[in-house]
C-alpha cells in the first residue's frame, strides 16, 4: 500500500533505526510506516528512558517474572491501551488479545489491533511478551 496517500494525516519522521546516507540525508518514514515504526519505538522503550519525557515508553517490563494470571493478563492490556493512547495520538486501540503461547506456558502472544486515524486503514501488531526470560514485548 502506498503510503504517500496518507503522509499528509498519519505525518512523517526519521525512520526506525535511524539511517542516514551522503546522497539522501536521513531515512524518513511516512504515513503508515511512521506510525508503525512509532509503536515500535514506544513498546521497545521504558518510561525513564528518555531524559525529556520520562513517562514515554511502554512500561511492561514491569511484568517479567510475574506469575501468569487473569490479573496480570488484564493489567497488560491496560498498561498498553494507555501507552497507546497517551504516546500515540494518530492510532486507537480496537482490540488487544492476549494468550499463552501453547509451547512455552511462559510466553506470552499480544495482538493489537489499531484503527489508524485520519484513515480508513486497520492495522494488526503482534508479538510475544517473554514473561520469564527478562524481555519485553518483541514485536513480530
Amino acid at each position: 500500500m502506498s503510503s504517500d496517500k496518507y503522509s499528509e494525516s498519519l505525518g512523517r519522521s526519521w525512520a526506525f533505526p535511524p539511517q542516514f546516507s551522503v546522497a539522501e540525508g536521513v531515512k524518513m518514514a511516512e504515513g503508515v510506516d511512521s506510525v508503525l515504526q512509532s509503536l515500535l519505538v514506544l513498546f521497545t522503550t521504558e518510561p525513564g528512558e528518555r531524559i525529556m519525557r520520562e513517562t514515554y515508553g511502554g512500561g511492561l517490563n514491569e511484568f517479567l517474572f510475574e506469575n501468569i494470571t487473569d490479573e496480570l493478563l488484564a493489567s497488560i492490556r491496560n498498561h498498553i491501551e494507555d501507552a497507546v493512547l497517551v504516546n500515540e495520538q494518530r492510532a486507537e486501540v480496537k482490540e488487544i488479545l492476549i494468550k499463552q503461547a501453547t509451547n512455552d506456558v511462559s510466553r506470552l502472544l499480544v495482538q493489537i489491533t489499531l484503527k489508524l486515524l485520519g484513515s480508513d486503514i486497520t492495522e494488526t501488531l503482534s508479538g510475544t511478551l517473554a514473561v520469564n526470560e527478562g524481555y519485553a514485548l518483541r514485536l513480530l
